[in-house]
């Protein structure tokens, strides 16, 4: 039997030009496309886990996990520096 594939279909969408960049650098480092990184990200909403539960419910799950965390009033520069300390005893 073979298997049916998918069409691809063309969507517009309208985002913030630093937003596009930033996925841009992020893809070339990667060695993906822009496209696939948001296929795979809107794909998540519909495949689930083997006990039912939905790939995005788990990923919302997590939002706001470490607002408690003594790392929330450090910026993203201060815990790499940390990160790296920890890791290279720098």
């Amino acid at each position: 039997m073979k298997a049916v594939k998918d069409p691809k279909v063309k969507l517009t969408l309208s985002i913030k030009k630093s937003a596009v960049e930033n996925a841009r650098e992020y893809a070339d480092k990667h060695h993906i496309s822009v496209s696939s990184m948001v296929e795979e990200y809107l794909g998540s909403f519909q495949e689930t886990e083997p006990d039912g539960q939905r790939k995005a419910d788990i990923i919302n799950s997590l939002f706001g996990i470490l607002k408690d965390s003594p790392m929330r009033n450090m910026t993203d520069r201060e815990i790499k520096d940390m990160m790296m300390k920890d890791k290279y005893g720098i």
